[in-house]
């Protein structure tokens, strides 16, 4: 999506079609600030990725969430 325009347009069509019909979008396997923006600015609702965090077991993920204020952010 970074060096394809072409790209970018089908993602940006995709979120735009998924908004219009009140459904939310996430973006997976998101490696790098440069996407991450993108995404953020085109209205993605919800992005995961390499960029935030490696998977996780669920006890580790939870202190992660806590330690970096993600719970309040998502209540």
């Amino acid at each position: 999506m970074i060096n394809n325009s072409q790209d970018e347009q089908i993602v940006r069509s995709t979120i735009d079609l998924a908004h219009s019909l009140n459904i939310n979008v996430v973006a997976e396997g998101v490696e790098d600030a440069q996407t991450y923006e993108m995404l953020e600015n085109m209205g993605c609702d919800l992005i995961q990725g390499y960029y935030f965090s490696r998977p996780l077991p669920w006890n580790e993920m939870s202190k992660w969430m806590e330690e970096s204020n993600l719970l309040k952010t998502l209540k």
